[in-house]
């Protein structure tokens, strides 16, 4: 599998309300117009016509999302394109990250990410988790632990995604980069 390049999502997640991407699946081709009638020549008799011009249709534009990103012009763009294209799964990537690295009873950053402070707990008792949390060491230890991708939290964080239909889109995206 290749290295997830998402350190920096957990930073941006707060932002990613802001972001509004739209995508679609277009169709190329256009119905062509009906041609006119074509001439006809009996024995006796001539009948001649103007044949008609087919139309032109034109179709709607679509995303292709990874494929479209793999033709960016760098890796840090294909991944760049990958997280403007595919917001909604990089949210539920971070939210795997909360849940497997900060939430997770034995997670390495469970003591700074589930907190008693309402503000700063990210790791809400019904097992949700709270994006709103203003908590920079919980951001700060998860960074830490996607950079260094030693911890069993960052595989469990991995199979989890590609596990979630919502999620897994993202990290297909990110395997078609350079």
């Amino acid at each position: 599998m290749k290295a997830l390049g998402f350190a920096a999502i957990l930073i941006s997640v707060g932002m990613m309300a802001a972001c509004t991407v739209t995508s679609g699946n277009g169709d190329t081709s256009g119905d062509g117009g009906a041609g006119g009638s074509g001439s006809t020549t009996a024995t006796s008799s001539a009948t001649t016509g103007e044949g008609g011009s087919g139309g032109t249709g034109e179709g709607g534009a679509g995303t292709g999302g990874g494929e479209v990103c793999a033709d960016a012009g760098s890796e840090d763009e294909c991944l760049d394109c990958c997280d403007e294209t595919y917001a909604d799964e990089l949210e539920a990537l971070a939210i795997h990250g909360f849940q497997q690295c900060g939430c997770a009873a034995d997670a390495a950053c469970a003591s700074v990410c589930d907190t008693t402070d309402a503000t700063s707990d990210v790791c809400n008792d019904d097992g949700t988790i709270n994006l709103d949390a203003n908590n920079a060491d919980c951001l700060s230890c998860l960074n830490d632990l996607l950079e260094a991708a030693e911890d069993a939290c960052i595989e469990a964080l991995a199979a989890a995604c590609e596990d979630d239909a919502a999620c897994s889109p993202y990290l297909e995206c990110q395997n078609t980069c350079p």
